[in-house]
């Protein structure tokens, strides 16, 4: 009987914790589709919202090493569409997450075109139970 309840004890805690990394990954989804959404329109009050102000964004074309000087050149980029595939978010610790994904850019920055397919990395952390993007880098892709 005690290791038919450590058993079930154990299960239950597995089960709870897989939720909880389920739901971590959802909310972290919505946070990535929602600062995507605000970058292409432009709307630096919501970029503000949901970056760290340590932010560090790396770019081929351009690098930031904090969230404010990003968004003093928010206008500098002209994006028509920014297509994502494949978006994936690990849980690293109940407050880290690791996102990636694949996005296909049609737009510009300072009047020079993008590259149009890039592999993009994230790492998002939870504070005062809000999520904040503290990096983001893109990696250009070969077209072949």
């Amino acid at each position: 009987m005690g290791l038919q309840c450590l058993l079930i004890g154990t299960v239950v805690i597995l089960l709870i914790a897989v939720q909880a990394r389920a739901d971590t990954a959802e909310e972290v989804k919505r946070s990535v589709q929602t600062i995507l959404k605000a970058f292409n329109k432009g709307d630096v009050d919501t970029v503000k919202r949901l970056m760290t102000k340590d932010h560090v964004a790396i770019l081929s074309y351009a690098r930031f090493d904090n969230a404010a000087d990003q968004q003093k050149a928010l206008s500098d980029w002209k994006i028509s569409e920014y297509k994502v595939d494949g978006l994936k978010v690990k849980a690293l610790t109940k407050d880290v997450a690791l996102v990636s994904f694949r996005a296909t850019i049609k737009g510009t920055y300072k009047g020079k075109q993008v590259p149009s397919t890039v592999q993009a990395g994230e790492v998002w952390v939870r504070r005062d139970g809000k999520w904040l993007q503290a990096s983001y880098q893109e990696t250009p892709l070969d077209k072949k």
